[in-house]
C-alpha cells in the first residue's frame, strides 16, 4: 500500500487520541507490512517525525503533530549580548533569553523582566568583567535570595548569569541560541526565587498553556531536570497540579 495512503490512515485512527503508544503505532504498521522488523519500523517513526507527522512526548508516547514548536522571539537586547560574546569568545557555549516570552502563557503579566544569559561554569567571571567592560549594567552572578530581593526586584531589568548545564536542551532561533520551551518550563520550576512572579497558580496556568499550545518533549523535559536533581519532584507536581494526561506522565 503507497506510503501516503497509510499515513492518511494513521491520522484517521489516532486522530482523537490525546498520545498513542510506541506499541499502538507497531501494531498499526504491522497490518499493512505483517513482517515488520523493528529496525524498519525505527525508520518509519524517523520518517514521521521528519515529515512532522508525529512528535515525541515521552520515551514510548507520540502525538500527532498539530501542535507547533515553540521559537521564542529574540529581543533586541538579547541579540547585542549574544552577538558581543559570540565575537569575543567563539568557542563559549552559551543559551540567552528574557522571561518576556513566558508571558504569552501567563494570565497575569509581570512589570519586570529578566535577560537570563547561562554560559559554561567556568566563563561566568570572564564574562561579567567582559559585560560591565562593554557598558551593561545591572548584571548579576547567580544571585543568591538576598540579592534577588534587594536588588534584581527593585530593577526594571537585570541580566541573570548563570552555569549552562551540560546537555541543556536548547536551539537555535534566527542563529541565537535560546531555551527550549522544556528548559524554560523546568527553569522556572527549579529557581523559585528568581521566578516568584511565576510560581503559584500562574506556573500551572503557565504550563499548562504551554502543553496544549506547543509539542513538547516529556522525554526531553525530565531528562533536563534530572540533571538538575529535581526530575521527581516535577514530575508529581504535574501529575497533581496540571491537565496533562497521565500517560504521558508515567512513561
Amino acid at each position: 500500500m503507497a506510503t501516503n495512503i497509510i499515513i492518511e490512515k494513521l491520522k484517521k485512527v489516532f486522530k482523537d487520541r490525546e498520545s498513542f503508544s510506541r506499541q499502538e503505532l507497531f501494531d498499526f504498521y504491522r497490518q499493512f507490512e505483517p513482517e515488520l522488523k523493528e529496525t524498519t519500523f525505527r525508520w518509519r517513526i524517523y520518517d514521521l517525525k521528519t515529515k512532522h507527522i508525529i512528535a515525541s512526548t515521552s520515551r514510548e508516547f507520540f502525538t500527532l503533530s498539530y501542535k507547533p514548536t515553540f521559537k521564542p522571539e529574540i529581543g533586541d537586547a538579547e541579540r547585542k549580548i549574544y552577538t558581543k560574546i559570540e565575537k569575543q569568545f567563539p568557542d563559549l557555549k552559551q543559551c540567552i533569553w528574557s522571561t518576556k516570552i513566558a508571558t504569552e502563557f501567563m494570565l497575569h503579566i509581570p512589570g519586570r523582566f529578566l535577560i537570563i544569559l547561562q554560559v559554561e561554569k567556568e566563563a561566568l567571571e570572564p564574562i561579567y568583567e567582559f559585560l560591565k567592560e562593554q557598558n551593561f549594567r545591572n548584571i548579576y552572578i547567580q544571585p543568591a535570595e538576598r540579592e534577588i530581593e534587594r536588588y534584581i526586584y527593585e530593577t526594571e531589568s537585570a541580566i541573570i548569569l548563570q552555569s549552562l548545564i551540560s546537555k541543556a536542551p536548547t536551539q537555535r532561533v534566527n542563529r541565537i541560541a535560546t531555551t527550549t520551551i522544556e528548559k524554560m518550563l523546568v527553569d522556572i520550576y527549579c529557581d523559585k526565587k528568581l521566578f516568584a512572579a511565576f510560581h503559584g497558580n500562574e506556573l500551572i496556568h503557565m504550563i499548562n498553556n504551554a502543553y496544549n499550545r506547543y509539542t513538547i518533549d516529556f522525554t526531553k523535559l525530565f531528562g533536563y531536570a534530572k540533571r538538575r536533581r529535581r526530575e521527581k519532584e516535577l514530575m508529581a507536581f504535574l501529575s497533581a497540579k496540571t491537565n496533562i494526561p497521565k500517560s504521558i506522565l508515567n512513561d
